[in-house]
C-alpha cells in the first residue's frame, strides 16, 4: 500500500476520523498528504472546528435541559 493518497480519500478519512479512531496506517497516509496539500489541511481544520463547535452546543451527558422532568 503506497503512502500517497488522493484528496478525496483524505476527505473521507477526515470524516470517518470523527466517528472512529483511524488506524496508524490511515493516520500516517493522511499526515503525509496534509504536509503537501494546503486545501486538505484547510478542510481538516474546518472539520475539527465544526466538531468542537458542535460539542460546545450539546449539553453534558446526563444533563436533560428539555424541561421534561419535574
Amino acid at each position: 500500500m503506497a503512502l500517497k493518497i488522493t484528496c478525496k480519500e483524505v476527505h473521507r478519512l477526515t470524516s470517518e476520523g470523527l466517528d472512529r479512531e483511524l488506524s496508524m496506517v490511515e493516520r500516517t497516509r493522511m499526515q503525509v498528504h496534509l504536509l503537501m496539500c494546503h486545501a486538505c489541511r484547510t478542510f481538516t481544520d474546518q472539520m475539527q472546528l465544526l466538531r468542537h463547535a458542535m460539542r460546545q452546543l450539546l449539553p453534558p451527558s446526563g444533563d436533560d435541559r428539555r424541561g421534561g422532568g419535574q
